[in-house]
């Protein structure tokens, strides 16, 4: 019989026994979900659906007590039974806190991945070449505005000269 069949056909209470200690004694004192379901929201500190996780206030002071488990506590909790398959069965963590695969997959993609930034010089490049090319469609008329009549008579007479091979 393969080791894979064996953890198949364990039962519940034995594969409790497999977990680490720290697992075994933080869903004794806090029952897995199939069981007992925890608020997602903070609730006051006495009722039956207070997260561990969470902020909860008592019901006569009106204080807000902090978490039982701590952020870090809380994390390495998630972690370990991350590796043994049962993160299912933990409570929502503190902050919606997201770990490994799941973080992957709803990380926002970044803007300077999508479109890259680049250069000054490589944004601006078409619009210089646009300006370059329009500059030198005027650029008889500009001289003409600059130099006179004259030049224009000069312009035209080259036109009218220009020598072909044909």
């Amino acid at each position: 019989m393969s080791s894979v069949t064996k953890i198949y056909n364990l039962t519940a209470s034995e594969a409790f026994k497999k977990l680490p200690i720290r697992l075994q004694t933080f869903f004794t004192k806090y029952p897995p979900k199939p069981f007992k379901e925890y608020s997602d929201k903070p609730t006051f500190t006495n009722s039956e659906d207070a997260n561990p996780f969470l902020r909860n206030k008592h019901p006569i002071t009106g204080k807000t007590h902090s978490s039982i488990y701590s952020l870090r506590r809380q994390s390495d909790l998630y972690k370990l039974a991350f590796k043994f398959g049962v993160s299912d069965l933990l409570p929502n963590l503190q902050n919606d806190k997201k770990f490994y695969q799941d973080k992957a997959d709803n990380k926002p993609t970044l803007k300077g991945v999508l479109r890259p930034k680049g250069h000054k010089w490589e944004r601006t490049f078409d619009d210089r070449k646009q300006k370059l090319a329009d500059a030198l469609e005027k650029v008889d008329d500009i001289l003409i505005k600059h130099r006179g009549t004259k030049y224009k008579k000069r312009l035209e007479r080259r036109e009218t000269e220009k020598k072909s091979w044909f």
